[in-house]
This record gives C-alpha cells, structure tokens and sequence, in this order.
C-alpha cells in the first residue's frame, strides 16, 4: 500500500477529472466509498481514460456496517462502479449500525459488524479483495476482529492524536498499518463555521512551514509521515494534489514534532461521535 493517496471524497461534476490528474500526477492509491456519491463510478472512469494499467494501482472502498448480505451486494455494485474485477482493500466504513444510529447500545451494533467482517473474509477468501480492515472503529472494536483486520483508518492529526495512542500501539504490536484521514486539515471545511476546528493557522505548524519554506497543509501531512501512518488526504484540484505529495524532501525535527502533537484538544473535524459510544 502506499503510503500516500487520494481521499476520495470528492464529490460533483468535476469528480471524474479531479481522478484523472491525480492519476496523472502519480498518485497510485485511491480511497472511495459508496457513500461518496458518484465518486467510484468517476474514479473507475478516469481509470480507464488513464491508460494506467490496473496492477499499477491500489484501490480501497467500504461498505457499511449493515450485515452480511448487504455487504456482498454493495461490493459487488462498487465492483462495478469501478470497473475492475477486484479490490486492493476493503474496509467497513463505520462500527455504527445505521439502523440503530440514534441508539448507540443498540446490540445490532455489534452483531452486525460480525455478520459484516464474515462477508468481508469469503470475499478476501475468494481472491476478489486483497485485504480487509476498517475504519472509525475503538480499540475495543478492533480487538474483537478475528482474523484481525490488515488496515485500520481513523481520523487523526494534531487537533485529534492523544485519543488514538491505544490504537496505534495495539496495531503496532500486531502488524496492522494505521492509515489517517484529516491531516490535511479537514476536507468538509468545518472549521469555516466553526473557527476551533481551524488547524493550518496554528502556531506550532505556522512556526514550521516557515522554517522548512513549506505551506501548513504540507507541514501537517509531514507530521503524520513521520509517526508511521499512511495518508489520504483530499485535493480536488491539480494543484492541491501535487502540493500533496511534494513532503517526501524534508522532515520536522523532534521540537516541532511536539509541538504540533501538543494542540491536541481531542477534535474531530468532522465533529464525529466517539466511536468507543457504539456497542
């Protein structure tokens, strides 16, 4: 996998040709999701527009938390979206049972993440996915994975580190890759209504990308790379995802480091629920 891709939450008519430049600008790792709209069905368009060969790249897309037959029906409709016979990796999306979302020690919960992760090994299993993992999941969750999940995403960056500590050292232990969405900042733009949810104008990462003649968004994607995590972060334009991947020539020394890890104030930039909440 590498260690750097495209969030792929980018919605609209200029999907398809925000895939194409990324696709263009080197980018090998796409993350999509059923939930992102049109977003699989554009991906798989600009894949073949690419030219790129399939066994150059690596596609990841989710299903949710919603049971065993409706995990087999929403791979088998990405598969199409994506015109491609099989998927590099496959996560479940949420620990959260929609259906119960309003209750979160509602069983259904639990009992669905078992019934889901059982189709999401037949499907590792028969070949057409690679590997498996999920995302937005506690420590709690993860450990009840068995076999244990290959990949775990979560939302981590400086505003939202401290509560992933357990997590990150559980995978560690058990060669599960960790991979972050969100350092860039957050791709929903809350913070423009809501100022505390602010990251790249943070003195810390400010005082950084001055030193290191770097933009904040660069900085902070940096500050992931260098804990060990794989990074997604979203760019729609051409410009944004060069700036993206342009964080491989220079490192944050061990002061700033801290730095940056110390504005953790436990936020989501997507004022997501503590998942630990779920049953």
């Amino acid at each position: 996998m590498p260690i750097i891709g495209l969030g792929g939450g980018i919605f609209g008519a200029d999907a398809e040709e925000a895939f194409l430049t990324a696709l263009q600008a080197g980018y090998r790792l796409f993350d999509t999701a059923p939930k992102y709209g049109a977003s699989e069905a554009a991906l798989g368009r600009a894949i073949v527009r690419s030219g790129i060969a399939r066994q150059q790249l690596f596609l990841a897309t989710k299903v949710g938390n919603a049971g065993y037959a409706a995990t087999l029906t929403s791979f088998d409709a990405s598969l199409r979206a994506l015109q491609t016979g099989h998927v590099d990796l496959l996560l479940m999306h949420s620990a959260v049972f929609q259906g119960a979302g309003r209750d979160p020690r509602n069983p259904l919960h639990a009992a669905n993440r078992r019934e889901t992760w059982r189709a999401m090994v037949e499907l590792r299993d028969t070949g057409r996915v690679r590997a498996i993992g999920v995302c937005n999941h506690s420590p709690r969750h993860v450990k009840q994975y068995h076999p244990p999940p290959a990949v775990v995403q979560i939302e981590y960056h400086p505003l939202r580190n401290g509560y992933a500590r357990e997590l990150l050292q559980y995978c560690r232990a058990h060669g599960i890759a960790v991979q972050a969405y969100g350092s860039g900042g957050g791709g929903w733009q809350l913070w423009r209504k809501h100022p505390e949810l602010e990251l790249l104008t943070r003195p810390p990462i400010v005082a950084a990308a001055a030193a290191h003649g770097r933009s904040a968004h660069q900085v902070s994607i940096r500050w992931a790379l260098e804990q060990g995590l794989c990074v997604i972060p979203k760019a729609a334009s051409a410009a944004h995802q060069l700036e993206n991947r342009q964080v491989f020539d220079f490192g944050l020394a061990p002061d700033e480091l801290d730095a940056i890890s110390a504005l953790d104030s436990n936020r989501s930039l997507y004022k997501f629920r503590d998942p630990d909440d779920y049953a």
